[in-house]
């Protein structure tokens, strides 16, 4: 697969900002998190942006981010779980680049993000007060015609994330994968669709999504 950078898109608690780091690691590219850099641009946390200037001020900082991440040298981005949502990100994004979508089964997704919710880890203001067991489900729904334009498709839910750097790596470099990992990888690519995945979007053809299992609302 020819590609400019590694794109990795999906839900809250999916795995982006855990596989990404690992990912840019084994294929010696630069890691970027598009909520971070929005962070570092806005002076302030997310939910902060969302409370005192609204989601639109918030989407703004996204789209720059997006447009600098793309523009910057190659990397693996990975992406906020409503940015390719917005037709100026997606072209972007979608545009020359791998974009894989990591997922997840629904109660994997809302547990995770309850945890980190608790423990002040995570501050996610689509999914504050309890929304993740609300939200979730709804925002999969609404993007799930978006995420199944991916060129591969990972489940994240109970493979350990250097299997799924491994699967990753091999569906985008095919040969560059360890031979003693390629197996594991396989597995993850061949596990049965999460429970969560509208069963429209159950089988995913290649090249309009691929198979393993996080982002900002």
């Amino acid at each position: 697969m020819n590609f400019h950078h590694v794109v990795l898109v999906g839900l809250s608690g999916s795995g982006k900002s855990t596989i990404g780091p690992r990912l840019a690691r084994r294929l010696d590219l630069l890691f970027i998190d598009t909520d971070k850099t929005v962070v570092a641009r806005a002076g302030c946390p997310i939910d902060e942006i969302f409370a005192t200037r609204g989601e639109a001020t918030f989407r703004a900082f996204e789209r720059e981010a997006v447009r600098e991440a793309i523009a910057g040298p190659r990397s693996v981005i990975a992406t906020g779980g409503g940015a390719p949502v917005d037709p100026e990100n997606f072209r972007q994004l979608w545009e020359g680049n791998a974009v894989i979508w990591l997922d997840a089964p629904m109660e994997v997704l809302i547990s995770r993000m309850e945890g980190s919710q608790r423990a002040g880890r995570e501050k996610r203001p689509l999914l504050a007060n309890g929304g993740a067991r609300l939200r979730l489900p709804a925002l999969l729904e609404a993007r799930a015609p978006i995420y199944s334009q991916a060129h591969v498709r990972v489940e994240t839910g109970v493979v350990r994330p250097e299997v799924v750097v491994t699967e990753i790596i091999r569906q985008v470099r095919p040969g560059q994968t360890r031979t003693r990992s390629t197996s594991r990888g396989n597995a993850a690519a061949s596990a049965s669709p999460p429970a969560n995945t509208p069963s429209k979007y159950a089988s995913l053809r290649r090249g309009k999504g691929g198979s393993v299992g996080r982002s900002h609302d």
